[in-house]
């Protein structure tokens, strides 16, 4: 996963991606959560589980941070799959950037932490929220009420938010994909549904874990240190960081996405992109 993270954003800054791919820039500033994930929040994890003792027991401090960073990583990594999902479909809608954004790709990322930050900054303030779990091994949001307005909250707004929009545009990219399948065939295009499935399915990793942390305090799964299937949904919430340079490193190639240098030499001196629907013939760019 460190690797693949680390590979695919080397690839995107040695090959200069960034000044011709709009989803690379994305792409890119996900590897780097994902690093974030994998290199700080995964080992403490690991370590936790291999010695079963809580590594912040002394510091409810430190034990809150590690709540604030988590949700702040995976909300932002939510965020960025969402503004390669709205890259996606402009690229298959033939709909310049400009005309849905209206904000550079860097600008948009640092918005990205913000909003996290700011989402999950409760966690760090209140120390009425987070406590160790021990069933997850793991510094999360306790039962209590503060608890639980501060999960649904960062449900509604970090979760299922940018999953639903997510969602909607790939749907879309599919109704675009099956409504000219002869067309995009012929471009070599017509294989990237299998792409749109996946990412489709990406929110579904983190499901588990917040189902579970949903369960009343008294539940066996959540009262026993030793039981089993607390640390594998905990496991299967950092599976987006290690499947994601795999998926988006294949979109670079097979979405083709349009190449905004050559298409700002086109329209050099043009004040606006113009868009010419076209119901029949949905062709983007090709791949320079």
């Amino acid at each position: 996963g460190t690797v693949g993270n680390l590979t695919l954003f080397l690839y995107i800054l040695i090959h200069k991606l960034y000044q011709n791919f709009i989803s690379s820039h994305f792409i890119a500033h996900l590897c780097i959560t994902n690093l974030v994930a994998l290199l700080v929040l995964l080992p403490l994890f690991i370590y936790t589980i291999w010695t079963g003792v809580n590594v912040f027991k002394a510091s409810n401090f430190m034990c809150r941070l590690q709540a604030l960073l988590t949700c702040t990583v995976w909300t932002v990594m939510a965020l960025m799959a969402l503004c390669i999902a709205g890259v996606h479909l402009l690229t298959f809608a033939r709909i310049h950037y400009d005309q849905l954004f209206g904000l550079r790709p860097g600008i948009l990322c640092m918005l990205s932490w913000l909003i996290s930050l700011v989402l999950a900054l409760p966690s760090a303030t209140n120390g009425h929220i987070v406590i160790y779990d021990a069933s997850l091994r793991h510094c999360v949001w306790g039962h209590s009420d503060s608890g639980l307005k501060f999960l649904t909250y960062l449900l509604i707004l970090g979760v299922l938010i940018p999953a639903v929009f997510s969602s909607y545009a790939y749907i879309r990219v599919l109704g675009i994909l099956y409504h000219s399948p002869i067309v995009f065939q012929s471009l070599g295009l017509y294989k990237s549904r299998f792409l749109v499935y996946a990412f489709l399915f990406s929110p579904l990793y983190q499901m588990p874990f917040y189902a579970l942390t949903m369960m009343h305090a008294n539940h066996s799964w959540r009262i026993h240190s030793d039981s089993f299937w607390p640390a594998i949904c905990m496991f299967i919430a950092f599976t987006q960081c290690l499947v994601s340079p795999a998926l988006y490193g294949a979109s670079l190639f097979m979405m083709k996405e349009e190449d905004m240098a050559l298409t700002a030499r086109t329209h050099k001196g043009a004040t606006g992109y113009q868009h010419v629907p076209s119901q029949n013939n949905p062709v983007q760019a090709q791949l320079i």
